[in-house]
């Protein structure tokens, strides 16, 4: 008996490179071609959960007959869904979705759950645990991103404050091994059979999706994956149509799928990056909100008398009495605002300024005078965002963007910044907080990332198209085409890790390794998205926690990554030495921003230790707690298409020659790094 084919048939086209070309010239016989998608063939068993009052309920959706086997169609008696696969992406295939409300009165969406019951059977067969690993792509800007071996642990925090700051409320990790979830997209590999399976989503973003791996040890129930529409809870009339986000699925090797998965939608969204990075400098790793102009102006006359390549000055938090309360100045910056970006931007600098737009700090005025901006439970309950403990009321609030009155606060807010006081660069934080699940927006008519967008979108036009906006804390899909450079992971610290961490089980607590950690992992949005923004650099050998192997861990990662360039110290108490690594950061950042950063062993390791930028160097890690001896061919690295035979130690001079193409290292010391030029 022939095999049922699954769904992994899907993906077979296009994404072989020799066939590539051959199956373009003959797509019109591709009826023949005996590696064709069979999508009469797929399993496919959708269901529709819809709100009714303060309940949800879940209704499956039937199949119906199609006349073509690339078409799709389920119903019943409140939607029908109906789908189309074509070969658009070019490297994969290409899922597009349209949802109908057939039924007589409008209905609210919650979510669509579209299983592919057991469509990794071909893929998964006889696969072990100890080969296949998943790529987690967590929802927003400091959210756990890494790959996991199968038999890991995705750990949930225990305490809901940390997932509501770091986590996905709706998409929580499962907390067991071999149930794992991303999102946006996905990669999922088989080590011993060297090929990944890539699930991703594609413009225009207007709706949270999630992928559900569950992969079982034993045949007696079926390893499957699930992809998920979040809509919040969007309401849409009677005979209304909503194109959902295609999905891209594709098979091939880790590294180019991703490349060539972000180069579409790159494509797909028009997206145009900078020739030139932005450099900078920043108030907040080193005064965190204990600012003045007078401590503005003293960085500002160093960087000028030192002659450092930068060209941003971003003032941060510290400057408004309470979150939420931009235009009630601390005393120090009253009526100081544009005076104070005017002379930033007469020395040369762009001014640049930090904001939280759609959160506010408890003890807030915004919140005393107007409780209707904040986000409720159907209950009526206003929802916590989270917790800072250098805020004055501790805890903050979500705010609703489709309030009218509130919306024409933050345009007022952003007009203020940056048409009266003059700034250019807005660092936009916290954004997560304009699209809490389980949140009661005003406008129903939304879904919870089409808030959000309406948010950034309201932002923009206020600002102006030639604004620079960088988002944080934010879902990492509402940014795509909507902010010229996103935050990629937590924030950094003058610390390697904090063990409160684990006792939280979470990956995403403020520290230097969580931070590298995600801005590697998310090498490949560099340059297709935005530009990533891998948070600020700390030159400082006082008043810091890193020992000397970390802080040059924390550089070299930066430099590899080719994203944002901003320092954060107190200028004036650095040496000589200090500014002469400033300088040679810049230089070196002015070539690997013109590349590619691949962190080449992503699916083996919780953070690569292989950081390979196009432009000619490398960067070997070494991020466990113990010396290490490494070992390793770059002949069998294919993403390294450079014949090496000597590399050069950018710090110490050092030339390393290569044995038939391995370079060996003994010894490396704990937390450090080294970084080399390819010669």
């Amino acid at each position: 008996m022939t095999k049922r084919p699954r769904l992994i048939i899907i993906i077979q086209i296009g994404i072989n490179n020799f066939k590539i070309k051959n199956f373009m010239e003959n797509f019109t016989v591709f009826e023949k071609r005996n590696y064709d998608i069979l999508w009469d063939r797929i399993e496919l068993s959708p269901s529709i959960q819809l709100k009714d009052g303060i309940r949800k309920k879940v209704f499956p959706l039937k199949r119906e007959k199609t006349d073509k086997r690339e078409q799709l169609d389920f119903k019943n008696d409140f939607v029908e869904l109906k789908g189309k696969w074509d070969n658009s992406p070019g490297f994969g295939s290409l899922l597009s979705l349209k949802l109908t409300n057939i039924s007589k009165k409008t209905i609210r969406l919650t979510r669509l759950v579209f299983p592919a019951e057991n469509g990794l059977d071909d893929f998964l067969k006889d696969f072990s645990y100890f080969h296949i690993s998943f790529l987690r792509n967590g929802y927003q800007s400091w959210s756990t991103t890494r790959s996991y071996k199968v038999m890991d642990k995705p750990l949930r925090p225990w305490l809901q404050i940390v997932s509501l700051t770091s986590s996905n409320m709706a998409n929580l990790p499962s907390n067991t091994p071999g149930n794992l979830s991303s999102e946006m997209f996905s990669v999922i590999t088989d080590s011993k059979k060297n090929e990944s399976f890539l699930i991703g989503q594609t413009a225009p973003f207007n709706q949270f999706l999630y992928i559900r791996l569950i992969l079982f040890k034993t045949t007696l129930k079926k390893s499957h994956f699930e992809i998920v529409y979040d809509f919040g809870r969007k309401l849409i009339n009677p005979g209304e149509s909503i194109q959902l986000d295609g999905i891209v699925m594709a098979k091939g090797d880790t590294i180019d799928l991703q490349s060539k998965y972000f180069a579409f939608i790159k494509n797909q969204m028009n997206i145009k990056v900078p020739k030139k990075n932005i450099k900078g400098w920043s108030s907040w790793y080193y005064y965190y909100n204990k600012i003045t102009p007078e401590i503005i102006y003293q960085n500002m006359e160093v960087i000028k008398e030192k002659f450092l390549d930068i060209n941003l000055i971003q003032i941060d938090d510290g400057y408004q009495k309470y979150v939420g309360d931009w235009l009630d100045l601390n005393p120090q910056f009253n009526d100081k605002m544009k005076e104070l970006a005017n002379n930033i931007k007469e020395s040369g600098f762009i001014p640049g300024i930090w904001i939280a737009p759609f959160i506010a700090d408890k003890r807030s005025e915004l919140v005393k005078n107007y409780p209707e901006y904040v986000l409720k439970t159907d209950y009526g309950i206003p929802i916590v965002a989270g917790y800072n403990p250098m805020w004055q009321g501790k805890f903050y609030y979500g705010l609703d963007i489709t309030n009218p009155s509130f919306e024409e606060y933050i345009r007022y807010v952003i007009r203020t910044i940056v048409r009266e006081w003059g700034f250019k660069y807005i660092k936009l934080d916290f954004l997560y907080g304009g699209c809490l699940r389980g949140a009661n927006h005003i406008n129903f008519r939304l879904s919870r990332s089409e808030v959000l967008k309406y948010g950034m979108k309201i932002i923009r036009e206020e600002a102006g198209k030639d604004a620079i906006l960088i988002g944080c804390g934010m879902p990492l899909s509402t940014g795509i085409g909507t902010v010229n450079a996103m935050r990629v992971g937590p924030d950094t610290a003058p610390y390697w890790k904090k063990m409160i961490g684990g006792f939280l089980q979470t990956g995403a607590m403020i520290c230097a390794k969580n931070s590298m950690r995600n801005f590697i992992v998310r090498s490949f949005m560099h340059k297709n998205l935005w530009l990533n923004d891998p948070d600020c650099i700390m030159m400082r050998n006082t008043k810091t926690r890193l020992n000397k192997y970390e802080r040059m861990t924390c550089i070299n990662s930066v430099i590899i990554s080719g994203g944002l360039l901003l320092f954060s110290d107190n200028l004036l108490e650095l040496t000589d030495l200090n500014f002469f690594e400033m300088d040679k950061i810049n230089k070196i950042m002015e070539k690997t921003y013109t590349g590619n950063a691949l962190p080449i062993d992503i699916m083996e390791k919780e953070i690569p230790e292989i950081y390979y930028n196009t432009s000619g160097f490398i960067g070997i890690f070494n991020f466990k707690n113990v010396f290490v001896n490494k070992a390793i061919d770059f002949k069998k690295i294919s993403a390294i298409t450079n014949n090496i035979t000597i590399l050069k130690d950018i710090w110490t001079e050092e030339r390393f020659e290569l044995n038939n193409g391995v370079l060996e290292l003994i010894k490396i010391p704990p937390h450090s790094s080294m970084l080399f030029k390819i010669l």
